[in-house]
Parts: C-alpha cells; sequence; structure tokens
C-alpha cells in the first residue's frame, strides 16, 4: 500500500532566516508504517508553486492513502490540499493528523470541510494509523474497532473511543530516508530533530500539551535514544534539536544523556533544546554537563516577568530564577533564546514594554516574543472568551502565537501589536544588544539574513501579521 504524508507549508518561526525545523512526527509514522511504500513531504522546505508541485507528486506516486498533519494555524491549509487530491477525481483517501485534529475531531467532523476527509487520526498515530492502513487494505474494511480514530460513513462522522498512550519502548526509530524534500538547516549547518520524550507533567493553562497527552510524561529509553543519535550522526548530521515538551523535567535523567553523549563521542554534533525556568535553575551542575555534550542553544521558557501574569498561566518560576538559568547557561557558553508572552488580560503597554526590558536585564541572546493566544480546548481560551477578550475565536489561521488575537482590559489586538514593534524596535536594534548577542556574533554571513528578519518582524508587526507564513500556492 502507497502513504503519502505531508507536513503542511505553513512557517512560524521568530528565526525564519536561519531556521527551518524538519517535521519529525511525520517520520516517527513511517518508521512504524511497515510493508508499506511510504514518502514524507514537508512542503515547508517550498516557498511556492505548491499546487504544482502536489499535482506532480500525486501523479507520480499515485497513493492510497495521503496523511495531512496539521496545527491549528495550519488547518486551512490542510483544508486547500485535501480539496486538490479530491479534485483529481482518483480514488485517493485522506486522513488528517495532528495537534487540531486530535483536539477538534467532533467540529471538523460537523463543519463543511467534513468531507475533505476521511478519517481523522487523534493522537499519537505510531499506533493508531498503521492499525487503519491494514484497515484500508483488508476486504472487509471495519473501521468501527478502531480506537483513536474518527471515520466518515456517507455524511456523518464516527468517533471511536480515545487510544491509550503508547508505550514509547515499542515505537520504531523515524525513517528519515523517506523524506522527499528539503534539507534541513541551522545557521547553514545540516540539521535534523530527536525526541527523548513526550508530554509535561506541568499545569501552564495556554499550552495544548496536556490536552493530548493529559499531564504525564513518557520517557523513550535511553539506548534507543543514542542509538537514533548515531544514526544521525552517520547521516552527516552537524546539529540535533530535541522536540521534548519538556527535556528539563527529569533534570538527572538529563544529565545521565549528557554523559552517555560523550561516552559515544556523539559530543562532535551540536544540539539544541526547549527548556524551563524551572529545570535548568534547579541544578547548578546541569549547564555544565550540557554544555560537555554539546549543547550550544536553549530556547528557555520564561513567558514573563510579572509574577500575576506567571500566575494567571500556570507557569512556575520567578524573576530570579530566570537570572540564575540564563547566567548559568551563559557561563558555559550556551547561547539562549529566551521565550516571552504579552498580551495577558491585565496588560497595558508599560507592561509590554517592561517584558521587552526584562529580556535585555536577563542578557539572553535573542528574545522571541509572543502574545497570549487562545489554542483551542486549553484553559486559557475558557477563562479568555468567559472574560469576553478573544477578539478571533475562529480563524484559527492567525493563531501563529505572534498574531494578536485578544484584547487586554486596555489594549485592543492592533494597539498590543503595536506597542509589540515600538518595544521590539527599541530591543532588537539596541547596539549593546547586539554587540552581546552570540547569535550575532556567531557568523558575519548571518549578520545580513538577521537584519532582515528583524525588519521583517517590524514591517509585519504594524499589521498585526507578525510572522506569517510566505508560502504560496
Amino acid at each position: 500500500m502507497k502513504v503519502l504524508l505531508l507536513a503542511m507549508p505553513d512557517t512560524v518561526s521568530a528565526l525564519d532566516s536561519i531556521l527551518k525545523i524538519p517535521n519529525l512526527g511525520l517520520c516517527s509514522l513511517a518508521g512504524n508504517l511497515s510493508g508499506c511504500d511510504v514518502k514524507v513531504v514537508d512542503l515547508a522546505f517550498v516557498r511556492g508553486g505548491l499546487d504544482r508541485l502536489l499535482r506532480s507528486l500525486l501523479a507520480e506516486f499515485e497513493p492510497d492513502l495521503v496523511g495531512l498533519s496539521a496545527m491549528s494555524f495550519q488547518f486551512g491549509s490542510a483544508c486547500h490540499v485535501a480539496r486538490l487530491i479530491k479534485s483529481r477525481g482518483r480514488p485517493t483517501l485522506t486522513a488528517l493528523g495532528g495537534y487540531h485534529a486530535s483536539l477538534m475531531a467532533e467540529e471538523i467532523g460537523q463543519s463543511p470541510e467534513a468531507g475533505l476527509f476521511d478519517f481523522i487520526v487523534r493522537g499519537e498515530a505510531e499506533g493508531t494509523l498503521p492499525a487503519l492502513v491494514r484497515a484500508v487494505d483488508s476486504d472487509v474494511k471495519d473501521f468501527a474497532g478502531l480506537p483513536g480514530i474518527s471515520y466518515r460513513e456517507g455524511n456523518v462522522y464516527r468517533h471511536n473511543p480515545a487510544a491509550p498512550l503508547l508505550e514509547l519502548d515499542k515505537v520504531s526509530l523515524p525513517n528519515r530516508d523517506c523524506r522527499v524534500l528539503g534539507t534541513p538547516r541551522f545557521l547553514d549547518l545540516r540539521f535534523d530533530c530527536a525526541e527523548t520524550s513526550r508530554g509535561c507533567a506541568l499545569g501552564c493553562k495556554f499550552c495544548s500539551i496536556a490536552c493530548m497527552y493529559g499531564r504525564a510524561i513518557r520517557f523513550f529509553p535511553l539506548d534507543r535514544v543514542i542509538e537514533d543519535l548515531r544514526g544521525l550522526k552517520a547521516r552527516g548530521t552537524h546539529g540535533v534539536f530535541f522536540v521534548d515538551d519538556n527535556i528539563t523535567l527529569n533534570v538527572r535523567r538529563l544529565k545521565t544523556l549528557c554523559e552517555l553523549i560523550v561516552k559515544e563521542n556523539l559530543q562532535t554534533m551540536f544540539y539544541v533544546m526547549q527548556a524551563s525556568v524551572a529545570g535548568i535553575a534547579s541544578d547548578p551542575e546541569l549547564p555544565e554537563r550540557l554544555r560537555e555534550a554539546g549543547f550550544r542553544w536553549v530556547f528557555l521558557g520564561i513567558e514573563s516577568g510579572l509574577e500575576r501574569n506567571l500566575t494567571g498561566m500556570g507557569k512556575p518560576g520567578s524573576k530570579e530564577a530566570a537570572f540564575r538559568a540564563v547566567r548559568n547557561l551563559r557561563s558555559q557558553g550556551i547561547c539562549v533564546f529566551g521565550g516571552f508572552i504579552v498580551g495577558h488580560p491585565e496588560d497595558d503597554r508599560s507592561d509590554i514594554e517592561a517584558t521587552f526590558r526584562f529580556a535585555y536585564d536577563l542578557g539572553v541572546d535573542h528574545a522571541i516574543v509572543q502574545v497570549l493566544t487562545p489554542y483551542p480546548k486549553t484553559e486559557t481560551r475558557g477563562e479568555l472568551l468567559e472574560a469576553d477578550l478573544v477578539t478571533n475565536a475562529s480563524d484559527y489561521s492567525r493563531y501563529n502565537g505572534f498574531i494578536a488575537n485578544v484584547r487586554t482590559r486596555y489594549l485592543a489586538p492592533d494597539e498590543i501589536s503595536r506597542a509589540i514593534v515600538r518595544s521590539g524596535l527599541k530591543l532588537y536594534f539596541h547596539p549593546l544588544y547586539i554587540m552581546r548577542s552570540r547569535l550575532w556574533r556567531h557568523d558575519p554571513a548571518l549578520v545580513l539574513p538577521l537584519v532582515m528578519n528583524n525588519l521583517r518582524f517590524l514591517s509585519q508587526g504594524l499589521r498585526n501579521r507578525v510572522f506569517e507564513s510566505r508560502h504560496r500556492w
């Protein structure tokens, strides 16, 4: 059976000029679809002419089933691609998966777009998609007993019970050889993704992870992680981004991973990870272990320096812990990308300005400032809707994290955007901020792309379209 797995082309990145993150999830699916002819196509690596490319791929491969993975802001693109597939007049089945499909399956099944998708794969698809493929390929085609699957029966959608969370030691390694498009790069170096765990036990109200997995964390066996890293090194990969939801939730395990990386001589690759302030600040030895293992870049979820906003997000941490975490990482030569969120219910212009000043005072190498976004099914969405602070409840194409879809008690969405642009202008073009940033000093060839990235932030921010995807059909 031929299976085509598509990642949508919409991108959202504050570092679009130097970073393209490949879709690891589809490669993981491919690695668990034994006995199938699978191709993985990450459309984010193509800027224009996407319709023509898709028609060519479909005509050449003629898949029996096309799986489409989409976040909420990519759902419109998934619908566009599904329409193109169905317009060919061939019996090609479509299955929608990813965060948006998992959380909004019932709503999609009742929407005008329901007819575009034959199936919705909810939750972790490494277990459910192989079962669906076997059912499609059988003579009986009985989908009623497949946990985690929603399926179209005439004009009605049937939603089977949820599938249990996977036992990660039974998940096969990703198959990256199935990729058709693109060579992922970061800072102009060959780059890829890996994972050591899934889920998070924390209760951040704005995050979709708990809606997807519950408040739990599961771990891949460390020998499997090392095997995956060995394979990436053998492929000529220079750097690896660990996409774990919260890799620092278990600091002892992370330190053990660092020791294994050094033992296996895998520190010759550089590593990037997402981290919590609490996790980094909890152990003064951790940054040194990270440096020894080759960790060079950390995306640190700082979120805010205001206690009321941290409390409102259900986010553990403090201003003092943030200073300690950044200081400890920088002391080991590790570059810190600081993540911040503004647009909270009580925020005014001075609070947004204070967030940018906080980023400067912390000394992060690059600040990434997003707007509080009412992602589907999150606790934050419910609270903002109840307070009548959501200004865009249904156009998910604008839910990229940077576009204001809310108002505060003092600021309209366009006023939030203008406040971000004004404060961003002061920070991102501040001579001392640039001079002390190791991102700007990493490679002289990156200076022009980073300048253009900042100018793009300013021009799009004035229209409340910050870092809007630039793909063209």
